[in-house]
């Protein structure tokens, strides 16, 4: 069930001039309305203080809670803290520009503020870049093991060892011929650092 992103709307014309105070929540269907949303679920807490002036809107929020999405190490499901404070300044135009992130310019026939877009983007701004289970008690990569157990890295020695292999099982074969190409350029690559 998808819901609808009007209730991050705040309806500002009528208000009087100085600071409001909104509360929104967010949960797993709030980001299930973002088509290609990279966050699988999660939940979080919206303070908006909205501060009316005569020809502009600052709101300033803040945001606590957490976001489900995929570790970049092992690709399983990661649950990460969310925390951002930002602000926005909302000005009014006849012609409307794009958001840059730090203005917002609406025309003055609007007559409120949907803030879900925002919201939403500052939720991705706040996921760490890096994305991945943190470690356990014991010192160790929160990850699924068996995962990370595929994606162990080669070294030039086991490259080598396992060239050396190759080339006796299959002799003149095509295939076998790209392997020993790519072993050169690492070589070749070793030598130069």
């Amino acid at each position: 069930m998808m819901i609808p992103l009007k209730q991050y709307a705040i309806p500002f014309k009528g208000l009087r001039i100085g600071k409001h105070h909104y509360q929104f929540e967010v949960d797993d269907r709030f980001f299930a309305a973002f088509e290609g949303s990279e966050i699988r679920k999660g939940e979080a807490r919206v303070a908006v203080e909205l501060d009316r002036g005569e020809a502009m809107l600052e709101v300033q929020t803040s945001l606590r809670g957490n976001a489900t999405v995929d570790c970049d190490r092992c690709l399983e499901p990661c649950t990460l803290p969310l925390s951002f404070d930002g602000r926005l300044t909302v000005r009014f135009s006849e012609e409307a520009d794009d958001y840059d992130g730090d203005i917002l310019w609406i025309t003055p026939a609007e007559t409120e503020l949907n803030l879900a877009q925002y919201i939403y983007e500052s939720i991705v701004l706040s996921l760490p870049s890096r994305r991945v289970h943190a470690n356990g008690p014991d010192g160790k990569p929160g990850c699924n093991p068996e995962m990370l157990k595929r994606f162990r890295t080669m070294t030039p020695e086991s490259f080598d060892r396992m060239a050396d292999r190759a080339e006796k099982r299959l002799g003149n074969n095509p295939e076998f011929e790209k392997l020993q190409q790519l072993k050169v350029t690492m070589n070749n690559h070793k030598k130069t650092k």
